[in-house]
C-alpha cells in the first residue's frame, strides 16, 4: 500500500487553521490531489463542516483528539485506510481543536497498527 502523507494544523482558537485547511484544498484540486481530512471540535457539532464540500472528511466531535477521544482517532484512521482501496486518497490533513497537543497527535498516528 501506498504511503499516505498526514499533515497535522494545529493553533489556538481563531488561528487560521480552517482558513489554510481550506487554501490548500483549493490548490490541491487544481492538482488533482485527492486529500481526506480529520476535523476535530471539542463540542457536539462542527459548525465549519460546509466549508469543505465533497471533500472526504471525517468528523470527530466532542472531545480532543490528544487525549479524550483519541481512542476514536485511531478508530477513524484505521477506517480511513480500509475505505483507501475503495476510494483512494493521496494526502491526508487533521485539523485539532485549538487546545489540542500535536504531540499527542503524533503518538495516535504512530501506534503500531496504523504504521504499515
Amino acid at each position: 500500500m501506498k504511503k499516505i502523507p498526514i499533515y497535522i494544523i494545529s493553533g489556538f482558537l481563531g488561528s487560521g487553521k480552517t482558513t489554510l485547511l481550506t487554501h490548500i484544498l483549493e490548490y490541491y484540486k487544481t492538482k488533482n490531489i485527492k486529500p481526506a481530512i480529520v476535523l476535530n471540535e471539542l463540542g457536539k457539532v462542527n459548525v465549519e463542516l460546509h466549508l469543505f464540500g465533497d471533500e472526504h472528511v471525517f468528523e470527530l466531535l466532542n472531545g480532543c483528539i490528544c487525549c479524550t477521544i483519541q481512542d476514536d482517532l485511531r478508530t477513524t484512521l484505521t477506517t480511513l485506510l480500509d475505505s483507501h482501496v475503495k476510494k483512494p486518497i493521496d494526502v491526508l490533513f487533521i485539523e485539532g481543536t485549538g487546545v489540542a497537543n500535536p504531540l499527542e497527535i503524533v503518538e495516535a498516528i504512530a501506534s503500531p497498527p496504523l504504521l504499515h
